[in-house]
């Protein structure tokens, strides 16, 4: 797929939410949810290898890229899946595919459990369906000790590179460009609300996990912390249809560090489960 996406919001719970649409003829649709502290953008390089034809949505999710922040922070599991809810409704979209990376693929795995008629193939990669307690203290440490700001966008793209080893350097900079704005003084400062961080959610989908009937791909970057093979192994084997793969050369970050194997494993999967690929 190499057409430019359009760029669209809608209004739902008195938010103003962005989405990208990559248009298509397929009854089909893929919706995309980014993890914390990123946006629709982070999902174009994986986009542009999908086949012609398919519809495919990216949604900034509330208080990440051009979506509205919201003020008193509300950033539960419980308002980001209303949210996705409500685009979907809104949207009239129908037999979705659903792919989360982090805390999107929370969103979209706990979506998944309650809305089968709607979701008919979940892909939900490298987060463990109960983060341990360190993960919601790392996110608070973030929030305290993360500069506001960047002085150049090489600044920033370095410090992405910490949490992404192997990812291209190319491909971070085209990431970084959609991930940060210029502000007046000549600094960068990122697209995303920093109380996402310090509002974190206490998320345990275990419970949920064998309510998910659709086909469901749980992968994982092979030297990833955030998600333990163990964890990996232990939800898709508590979902009726879901199935594992372990991405080599990649941390938590899976889809940007190795893209080249992550797409291979999302594209086998839908053509092993759905009719989005002939």
């Amino acid at each position: 797929m190499v057409k430019k996406p359009e760029s669209h919001y809608i209004h739902v719970h008195n938010m103003r939410l962005h989405y990208l649409d990559w248009e298509g003829t397929s009854s089909e649709s893929i919706v995309l949810l980014h993890g914390i502290g990123d946006n629709a953008h982070i999902w174009d390089h994986v986009v542009s290898r999908l086949p012609e034809g398919i519809r495919v949505i990216a949604i900034d999710q509330r208080g990440h890229g051009r979506s509205t922040w919201a003020v008193p922070p509300a950033y539960s599991c419980d308002d980001y899946v209303s949210d996705l809810d409500a685009v979907v409704n809104n949207l009239h979209l129908e037999d979705i595919i659903l792919m989360g990376h982090s805390m999107g693929a929370l969103h979209a795995t706990r979506y998944a459990s309650l809305r089968s008629d709607k979701v008919k193939g979940l892909i939900h990669a490298d987060i463990e369906p109960c983060p341990p307690e360190w993960n919601k203290r790392y996110l608070h440490n973030l929030y305290h000790d993360l500069p506001t700001c960047y002085n150049s966008i090489e600044e920033y793209v370095r410090w992405m590179g910490t949490n992404s080893p192997h990812a291209d350097q190319d491909l971070l900079y085209k990431i970084a460009l959609f991930a940060i704005d210029r502000e007046e003084d000549g600094t960068f400062k990122p697209q995303y609300d920093r109380e996402v961080l310090y509002h974190f959610d206490r998320y345990d989908l275990r419970p949920c996990l064998g309510d998910i009937i659709c086909p469901t791909l749980v992968i994982r970057g092979q030297e990833s912390r955030v998600m333990s093979r163990q964890a990996a192994e232990a939800m898709s084997g508590a979902i009726p249809e879901g199935r594992f793969v372990e991405i080599p050369e990649a941390s938590h970050p899976v889809h940007t560090d190795n893209p080249a194997g992550f797409q291979r494993a999302v594209y086998d999967f839908l053509k092993e489960t759905t009719e989005i690929i002939p």
